[in-house]
C-alpha cells in the first residue's frame, strides 16, 4: 500500500474487498487476509481525513486572526 495512494483510490479498494467478502467470492483464508488489508486500508484512509481536518482547521484560525 502505497503513503501516495490517494483517498479515492484507497476508498475504492475498500470497497471492492467488502463486496467481494460480501458476495462469498473468496476462500475463508483470503477473507481473513482481506480483512487484514482492509483494516490498514481503513487506518490509511482515517489518517487523510484526520490530515484534511487539521489542515481546515488551521486555515479556520488563519483566517479569523486575519480577519
Amino acid at each position: 500500500m502505497s503513503d501516495k495512494m490517494s483517498y479515492e483510490e484507497g476508498l475504492s479498494q475498500l470497497e471492492q474487498i467488502v463486496e467481494s467478502m460480501e458476495n462469498g467470492e473468496i476462500t475463508l483464508d483470503e477473507s481473513f487476509k482481506a480483512y487484514q488489508k482492509g483494516v490498514k486500508l481503513y487506518r490509511r484512509l482515517k489518517a487523510i481525513l484526520d490530515e484534511g481536518d487539521a489542515r481546515i482547521e488551521e486555515l479556520t484560525k488563519e483566517n479569523a486572526e486575519e480577519g
